[in-house]
């Protein structure tokens, strides 16, 4: 694709130092939606990319690199460091660019093909956890969305609905204090009371409960301010967003596939399905209900999966080495 010249044209005011990042980057392609065959007409140009600093960034101290990014397009080049790390946890949206189709590759280089050359050994079992987590976040939103659909917040919650005066009677202190003894133990202990007192927990839980519900509804008013015009009328009209629906069940394939056959789809073969679901073909209890049955099977998967446990950190570290002494150099 000949996409590179202009996407690298920011390269020359990005904080004045990284008119070598055109040239050194290794591997560089669409991401996001236009990869996965799923994008719209108002679908935005994603791009991710991989690549090697000069011998300063490795020798000295005086120069830094993790990764550049930019806009219009939405680009991210990672430093071949980071991208091993991340690609070796299976963070979803770095571990497939490696599987992009040749259509979608922008550019790249001896050292790019290299790194692909090798995906396979960046999968791991670890996938379940990484992509599972991913879809489950979906899944919190569609709720939370829906959940907002129905029955949204009518006001922003006051101090004297929850008994408590203008300003705080427990000190930030010791609200701190409790919130870390409760997340250590898990469980609400009577022991609390005897160390700071019936009036100070009474108090303790009323603020939590206000705090909870101010966020709930910092959160509601964010999203009914923030959000595309577009996805509102999708969710007005199914009564859940649609698009997540379709991002939820892809991700979920992504990780049975990857699980059962150690390959990451990322040309969705069941794209006019996924499209279909966009456009609300799936109603959110199907939506539910398929997402719940998925991921009560991935602990199945998981147990079958040829994968191994965890990626052979020192096999990635010595391809990682392999690549930045063929590029450094240059």
């Amino acid at each position: 694709m000949e996409l590179s010249s202009t996407i690298f044209d920011w390269k020359r005011d990005y904080r004045g130092n990284l008119g070598w990042l055109s040239e050194r980057t290794i591997f560089l392609c669409v991401h996001g939606s236009r990869a996965y065959g799923l994008a719209t007409e108002e679908s935005d140009l994603d791009v991710k990319g991989i690549s090697v600093p000069p011998r300063e960034y490795f020798h000295g101290f005086l120069h830094r690199f993790e990764q550049a990014e930019s806009k219009d397009p939405d680009l991210t080049v990672y430093d071949v460091r980071k991208f091993f790390q991340l690609a070796a946890d299976c963070n979803p949206n770095i571990i497939e660019i490696l599987w992009v189709a040749d259509e979608d590759v922008i550019q790249t280089s001896e050292w790019g093909e290299y790194v692909r050359h090798f995906r396979t050994h960046f999968l791991s079992k670890k996938a379940k956890y990484t992509f599972s987590d991913y879809a489950v976040a979906q899944l919190k939103r569609i709720k939370t969305h829906r959940k907002w659909l129905l029955d949204p917040p009518t006001h922003k919650p006051t101090r004297d609905e929850f008994g408590l005066p203008e300003t705080t009677v427990v000190s930030p202190d010791i609200m701190g204090a409790i919130a870390v003894l409760e997340g250590a133990t898990g469980v609400q202990s009577d022991a609390y009371t005897l160390k700071f007192g019936p009036e100070v927990m009474h108090a303790y839980q009323r603020e939590r409960a206000y705090h909870n519900a101010l966020t709930r509804w910092q959160q509601y008013e964010n999203w009914r301010r923030n959000r595309n015009s577009a996805r509102a009328e999708m969710e007005k009209r199914f009564g859940f967003d649609a698009k997540h629906a379709m991002h939820l069940v892809r991700i979920m394939r992504m990780c049975r596939e990857i699980l059962t056959t150690g390959e990451v789809v990322v040309r969705r073969p069941d794209r006019e399905e996924l499209l279909a679901i966009r456009n609300g073909a799936w109603s959110y209890d199907q939506l539910i209900e398929w997402a719940e049955r998925q991921d009560a099977e991935m602990n199945d998967l998981l147990e079958k999966s040829p994968l191994r446990k965890s990626p052979d950190r020192v096999y990635l570290d010595a391809l990682c080495r392999n690549v930045v002494e063929g590029m450094i150099g240059r």
